[in-house]
């Protein structure tokens, strides 16, 4: 079985941008991870809905920053569009990145669905993964991502305070396998 992460963040103050990229190392998963109580959180791609990953993943990284004294994102259909046109987008071009051939960069992605412009500091951030079998469980997912420095940051930053999770079944390299390729966007307006 595979997985695997990829993850990016772009922050803005008035018109500039800048973008960090980088590629966190995987280690051990943990025993007993945060958000045993998270709904679907352990379902497997194709058993459950594509909804009920999108939740379950919101609800295991609000445990994880609840558990770390960060506050709670609240979840904005406009990320959770541009998290799932990206899904959907790497799954169909067999491209695991966080721009693929034809598609706008995370910043553009995001200003498409309407969370951004606006006239105040922004950032936004990136998370995107895929597995396969039960590596692609929301649960192994998000403990995945909390192993990885870059991702950990993204998940864990206190300036966020939204977030959109975007699910397809099926992986870049193989649109027809039984796996689970996800997309978390994270946004701040201020």
């Amino acid at each position: 079985m595979k997985l695997r992460l990829g993850v990016t963040a772009a922050a803005s103050a008035a018109l500039s941008l800048a973008l960090l990229l980088s590629a966190p190392p995987f280690g051990a998963l943990s025993a007993q991870p945060a958000g045993a109580a998270c709904r679907y959180a352990d379902g497997e791609p194709g058993e459950i809905t594509r909804g009920h990953a999108r939740d379950a993943v919101v609800c295991l990284v609000n445990s994880r920053r609840a558990t770390r004294g960060r506050g709670r994102l609240d979840a904005k259909s406009s990320l959770r569009k541009a998290a799932g046109r990206h899904s959907r987008q790497m799954k169909r071009s067999r491209c695991f990145s966080h721009e693929c051939p034809g598609e706008k960069d995370l910043a553009g992605r995001i200003f498409d669905t309407g969370y951004l412009p606006c006239g105040c500091s922004w950032g936004v951030g990136e998370n995107i993964a895929w597995g396969e079998r039960e590596l692609g469980t929301p649960r192994e997912t998000v403990k995945s991502w909390m192993q990885s420095s870059g991702h950990r940051r993204n998940i864990l930053d206190g300036d966020f305070q939204h977030i959109g999770v975007g699910v397809v079944w099926g992986a870049p390299p193989d649109p027809g396998a039984t796996a689970a390729t996800y997309t978390t966007d994270f946004g701040y307006k201020r």
